[in-house]
């Protein structure tokens, strides 16, 4: 029996009723809430987690866990306030979980083939020669504009800042202080200063005598014209210090603060007091080569050795092979030596966990007054009850003079003046944010990177590098020594911070195309943290910087 026209035409208004519903489904999917598709990945995503039984392993950090597929949290053992100002250095990067698996977590194997998720990506390596970066298409922040970003090195100030006054490059970094002046005189070329997260100072460990003596620590302080040495030593602009904290620090600088005055009579007084042996010889110990915070240090040594023996203190001057010399006063060998420290992160409590803390052993026994009130201001999260603590140390530090502090000292890069819109933080420079004429930029640095991924690496030679092939949680700011958001686009801790949660950016891919999520996060601290997980492997193993600002690992043998 044949169809009458009126049943086709009820067939075919069917048929197109169900592909508009179709069509329709479709639409609804694709157009539905971020949320709703958010939620959609997250119940098929096995959410990971790793987490100590106790605080008792000796280390810092609880648990680190994927609350869901863009929220990780963090539980510490104990309050800290500049947890996230720590995640921002770049050790921290974050990486695949998958390419962390294939790859174990081994430095050698990872920079072969760098998978980052940062604004750059490896164009070209030659190594020992030159490493060349272009912009990483899939980068979840503002495009580069440097098209190719060249990478190359010289371990000599002198012959860096020569190529880049011959246009043979753009950027240098370390240029030697005694050459500002110089560099300053040079039209074509911009010397940009960092902020001065850092001190120099003289320090004397209470272990041997004559320092075991309060009175005598505070002597040799009122004997040593500190503004004299840095007025005829340091380059222009560095300060003389007053307290160990630099006056950028937004938390721990005391105002109105002074240290010790220049005063030999009072000195002379306490000495005598202190019934000081002027027949006996201090040794004064110092590195063979300087750095950017002791430019020269023989002339440094040299001066306070002329400023003591007027009065009667005799000394002795010992240089040492720089590396003998950093491994034995962090032994606690040195008696009477100069040195420098530089903040990790923009917190106070760089300095007090470094310097002063039970485990530094280089200015001797620790000050239990010190270290008590330092552990108390670690754990309050409010700014003006850190700072009143803050206060009272920088008092207690005058009383028992464990260091002299000398100069926070003010570093550099030096920029040819064709590179615009250059700013730098107290650790690397916007070199993704930079314009040049011809889009590209040649970078000359001090050294090879040690890898391309940071995770165990120690050089800030390698870290400008990986800074700018993978991203961290949060960055330090170009502008101030303040954070902003990295792959986590908020932040937020409980009332005492020992819970910190990260709320995590939507899209973000790595250069082989896997999606960020939660789980990359917790995978990338577990390769670092838990000594049993099986890419807990590096390149040395050591993992520095983990262990200085978090303790002790996991499971550790």
């Amino acid at each position: 029996m044949k169809n009458s026209p009126s049943l086709l035409l009820l067939r075919k208004k069917s048929f197109l009723g169900c592909v508009l519903l179709m069509l329709i489904s479709l639409l609804v999917t694709a157009c539905q809430p971020l949320s709703l598709q958010v939620e959609q990945v997250q119940a098929s995503v096995n959410l990971q987690r790793i987490r100590a039984q106790d605080c008792s392993y000796g280390g810092a950090i609880r648990a680190v866990e994927a609350l869901d597929s863009y929220t990780v949290r963090f539980t510490l053992c104990n309050p800290d306030p500049a947890f996230a100002a720590k995640l921002a250095f770049p050790v921290f990067a974050i990486q695949d979980d998958d390419y962390l698996n294939e790859h174990r977590g081994d430095s050698k194997e990872m920079s072969r083939q760098p998978n980052g998720s940062g604004p750059y990506r490896v164009a070209e390596y030659v190594p020992g020669v030159r490493l060349t970066l272009q912009p990483n298409p899939e980068y979840w922040g503002l495009p580069p504009r440097v098209e190719s970003l060249t990478f190359r090195w010289a371990s000599t100030s002198l012959s860096r800042l020569v190529e880049v006054s011959t246009e043979k490059a753009h950027v240098m970094d370390s240029p030697d202080p005694n050459s500002f002046y110089s560099i300053n005189q040079d039209s074509s070329l911009s010397l940009v200063f960092r902020p001065a997260l850092n001190v120099a100072f003289i320090g004397m460990n209470n272990r041997f005598a004559p320092f075991n003596d309060a009175r005598v620590r505070q002597a040799i302080s009122m004997l040593i014209d500190r503004e004299r040495i840095v007025n005829t030593i340091y380059p222009v602009g560095t300060e003389v210090a007053d307290q160990f904290i630099s006056p950028v620090f937004q938390t721990g600088y005391t105002p109105l603060y002074q240290w010790l005055p220049y005063d030999p009579q009072q000195a002379l007084d306490l000495l005598r007091r202190a019934n000081f042996d002027f027949e006996q010889e201090l040794t004064l110990s110092y590195p063979s080569q300087g750095n950017e915070l002791l430019p020269d240090p023989h002339r440094i040594a040299q001066t306070i050795r002329s400023q003591l023996l007027p009065y009667g203190v005799n000394v002795r001057l010992n240089r040492m092979d720089a590396a003998a010399f950093e491994q034995s006063v962090r032994s606690g060998n040195e008696a009477f030596f100069l040195y420098s420290w530089y903040a990790d992160y923009a917190d106070p409590d760089s300095l007090y966990s470094t310097i002063f803390s039970s485990d530094a052993q280089l200015l001797g026994n620790v000050y239990p007054d010190v270290q008590f009130m330092a552990k108390e201001a670690r754990r309050s999260s409010d700014p003006d009850q850190r700072q009143n603590r803050y206060n009272r140390i920088n008092e207690m530090l005058r009383m028992h003079v464990p260091a002299i502090p000398l100069a926070h000292v003010r570093t550099a890069v030096v920029f040819r003046q064709e590179v615009e819109g250059v700013s730098v933080n107290a650790y690397l420079e916007n070199l993704s944010e930079v314009i040049t004429p011809g889009r590209t930029l040649v970078f000359l640095q001090s050294a090879e990177p040690e890898s391309l991924w940071p995770a165990d690496a120690t050089q800030w030679t390698t870290f400008r590098v990986t800074n700018l092939l993978y991203s961290t949680l949060v960055e330090n700011e170009f502008n101030g020594i303040g954070l902003r958001p990295g792959l986590a686009e908020s932040w937020s801790s409980n009332s005492n911070a020992t819970e910190w949660t990260f709320n995590l950016r939507y899209g973000v891919r790595f250069t082989n195309g896997a999606l960020l999520d939660a789980n990359d996060v917790v995978a990338s601290f577990a390769a670092i943290w838990d000594a049993s997980n099986p890419n807990h492997k590096g390149d040395s193993g050591e993992f520095t910087y983990f262990r200085r600002f978090f303790g002790s690992f996991l499971n550790q043998p």
